[in-house]
Formats: structure tokens, C-alpha cells, sequence
């Protein structure tokens, strides 16, 4: 296609990316697979955290963007068609690859479930309402034809495995295991099994200045005059070798994943110890016996009582910590609740539950 330029750079295909090498430009494809990346500054030891997104369009299937960790970047799963504007293309590693800057943006022109909509309505009906301009608009409807076309390939070949298997899949119908890219096109409603990692859990929200000193992970819940200690709803990020996609925990499928761990065990725990060091500190004292009373018995007492009591929080930080060991974990087994009517955060994806393989 002839290139479009505008401030945000010309609008190109991936194929022609070879020709815009240390320029900006803008391009329109679609997310094949989310990877979140961790890179160190040599220099100043900082952490950076991006997310390495590989996307395709109707020129070319696989190219690499990366991408700063953003609220934005967080919510692009692997099935979104996305305009990227202002991507600086670099040469990486013997390839060629796309680089946001500071003055970069992101646009998902199109999610997942309109693309599942779409094979029912018509593609039309989605372009139609896209705010972009003619060229875009144009190069839209090639990458949504291309993306449907690969579907329906990919549906074919797989139906003709099925059919030469069909007494063995019987049989092993329900051990069997999606892949991430195989869950984000499901049009109804269904439970599924996939085979995948933890990559990162993010709570839902942002934290306000009432929270501040207090454990961010659990709340009160009221419910009949009573008040409940409960796990705040959070997004864990489960990622195979196709793609991640976030998915929605909620609180008693959280105590589950937390070893059946409840957050009012945690939070009785937390409290006690932050205490103990809230009273160190004003003590002045960084030695035990700074826990105790002028007498040295109350202090003993509860230094006994301390022992004897399992540390929850302490407990429930290490299982967090096993979850999200993803270098050394096996995948874990992980079923999905999937309701293609509900957006990614309103739990178009479920956590139902999750267990270790039996080696």
C-alpha cells in the first residue's frame, strides 16, 4: 500500500518495514501473542517492565512491537487489532522490530469479541463506526478480512485432524487442553481447560489514600449486618506459548488458589504483625526486647502466643511468590469460565480453578 503520512508518521505495511529503518511510522495489524518483558538499565539498575506484543497483518504474519507497561498496554489481548502510531522501527537481534517512544499511542480500533461478531453481522458493520480516516479505515477492512480468512483455514485443518481422531478424542474428551489463542474466539458460553504459566496479578482498580498502610489485597465486605473480610477481585495474567490473556479471580476461588488461605486469616496476621513492628520502631529498639513491657511478662506472652499461631500472611506471600515463579514452574492446569457477552474486565475470562500436573 502507498504510504499515508500524517504527524503520527506514514501508515505502512509490516512487509515494508525494512524501508523505514530509525523512522517513525504508524501501523495497523492485529495482536497474535502478549509477552510481558523485564529488562535492567546496566547503568542505574532500574527494572523497566514492557510488554512485547507480536502482531500481523495481511502482508506480513509475525513482526515484534514493544511497548512501555501501561494501563493501556495492560488491557491488549491476543485477538485485538490495534493502531500503533508514532512506532520507532529499529533493527534487533538480526530482524527488524517496532519501538514505542514517549510520544507514542495506542488505539484498539477492534477487540476480540467484535471480531467474533463480526463473522455473524458482517465486517462492515464494525468499520463503518470507526472514528479513523479513509487510508486506515481501508487498510482496517484488509487486516479484518485476513484475520477471518486465517480462522477459517485454521478451523478446516483442524476439523479434518478431528475427524481422522474422532474415536480417540472420544475418549479423551475431557482431559482435553486449549491453547490461549483457541480460548479468545469462543462465541458461547463455556468452561475450558488450558495448560499455562502465571506471568503477573494485578489488583482491579486503583488504590486510593484510605488504603495506604493497610494490606491492598483483602477488603471489608458487608452483607445481612455482617462484615466479611474477603479477597479483592484481581486480574491474573496467564500466558502458554500462543498468547496471554488476563483473567478475572474473585474471592473464593482466590482462597482456593491461596491454599485455602482466607483473607480474614491473613488479615488478622498481617494487623498482629505490623503491629509488633509499628511498636519496635516507636520504641526505638530494634532488638526483641523491644516488644516487651516494663515488667518483660506481657511482652514474653505475646512473643509465646506469636509462635504458636501460624504466620498466615507470611504463608500466603510464599504461595504468591510459588504461583508466580513462571522459570521454574511446570504450566499449571488451569480451567476458564468464558463469556463472550462480558468485556476482558468484567470477566469475559474467570478463574474457576487451578491445580498442579501429577507428573
Amino acid at each position: 500500500m502507498a504510504a499515508v503520512v500524517s504527524w503520527y508518521g506514514p501508515l505502512i505495511d509490516l512487509s515494508a518495514a525494512a524501508g523505514h529503518v530509525g523512522g517513525f511510522v504508524q501501523l495497523l495489524a492485529s495482536v497474535r501473542r502478549v509477552l510481558p518483558h523485564q529488562e535492567q538499565n546496566a547503568a542505574t539498575g532500574r527494572t523497566y517492565h514492557r510488554v512485547i506484543l507480536e502482531v500481523g497483518d495481511d502482508t506480513r504474519s509475525s513482526f515484534s512491537v514493544s511497548l512501555w507497561s501501561n494501563t493501556t498496554s495492560s488491557t491488549i489481548i491476543a485477538g485485538d487489532v490495534l493502531l500503533l502510531q508514532n512506532i520507532k522501527i529499529v533493527e534487533f537481534r538480526n530482524g527488524l522490530e517496532g519501538r514505542a517512544a514517549q510520544m507514542s499511542a495506542v488505539q484498539i480500533l477492534m477487540n476480540s469479541k467484535d471480531l467474533v461478531q463480526s463473522e455473524v453481522l458482517g465486517i462492515d458493520e464494525f468499520i463503518i463506526n470507526c472514528k479513523v480516516g479513509n487510508a486506515t479505515r481501508s487498510k482496517l477492512r484488509r487486516v479484518s478480512e485476513w484475520i477471518v480468512h486465517t480462522k477459517r483455514t485454521h478451523a478446516e485443518n483442524h476439523q479434518q485432524v478431528i475427524s481422522k481422531n474422532w474415536k480417540e478424542r472420544m475418549k479423551n474428551d475431557s482431559a482435553d487442553f486449549f491453547s490461549i489463542s483457541e480460548l479468545l474466539p469462543q462465541s458461547k458460553p463455556c468452561n475450558l481447560n488450558i495448560s499455562a504459566s502465571i506471568s503477573k496479578i494485578v489488583l482491579m482498580g486503583s488504590l486510593g489514600p484510605e488504603t495506604k498502610g493497610q494490606l491492598s489485597v483483602i477488603e471489608k465486605h458487608t452483607l445481612n449486618g455482617h462484615n466479611d473480610i474477603i479477597y479483592k477481585p484481581f486480574m491474573m495474567y496467564v500466558q502458554d506459548q500462543t498468547g496471554q490473556v488476563p483473567v478475572l479471580v474473585k474471592n473464593k476461588v482466590a482462597e482456593a488458589l491461596f491454599s485455602n488461605i482466607n483473607a480474614d486469616d491473613v488479615s488478622e496476621c498481617y494487623k498482629s504483625r505490623h503491629c509488633m513492628l509499628v511498636d519496635t520502631c516507636e520504641s526505638g529498639q530494634s532488638s526483641i526486647s523491644g516488644m516487651l513491657d516494663g515488667t518483660g511478662k506481657t511482652g514474653t506472652a505475646k512473643r509465646k502466643r506469636t509462635k504458636r499461631k501460624l504466620d498466615f500472611h507470611l504463608i500466603w506471600l510464599i504461595v504468591m511468590k510459588c504461583l508466580l515463579n513462571q522459570g521454574k514452574n511446570s504450566p499449571f492446569c488451569i480451567q476458564i469460565s468464558v463469556n463472550p457477552g462480558k468485556n476482558v474486565e468484567d470477566g469475559r475470562f474467570e478463574l474457576v480453578s487451578l491445580t498442579m500436573p501429577i507428573p
